[in-house]
């Protein structure tokens, strides 16, 4: 199985995921996905692999938080005001 960085290595190769995804195939909680994808992120420069995303966006106005350094949830969309908003997803590709 590996660790939980690994696995999550391992299915973000495979397949683009959401954290609510992710924290489901690894059975951890959402918001510890979000600290292990900012050391993988780093970590993944060694093996000339790359952590990408698709950042969130407002389903109502389409503003996208492309800016967004944290990888929780934003609760509003600060253009409209709305809460309906497409979660990021994240894959890994070599450089």
């Amino acid at each position: 199985m590996g660790t939980v960085r690994q696995q999550i290595i391992a299915l973000l190769q495979e397949e683009e995921l959401n954290i609510l995804e992710l924290s489901q195939l690894v059975r951890i909680r959402e918001k510890e996905v979000g600290d292990h994808l900012e050391h993988i992120g780093k970590s993944l420069k060694h093996v000339n692999l790359k952590l990408l995303y698709t950042p969130y966006c407002c389903l109502s106005c389409g503003y996208s938080f492309k800016d967004r350094r944290r990888s929780n949830r934003p609760g509003r969309c600060p253009s409209c005001k709305g809460s309906h908003i497409r979660m990021a997803t994240y894959f890994i590709k070599p450089c």
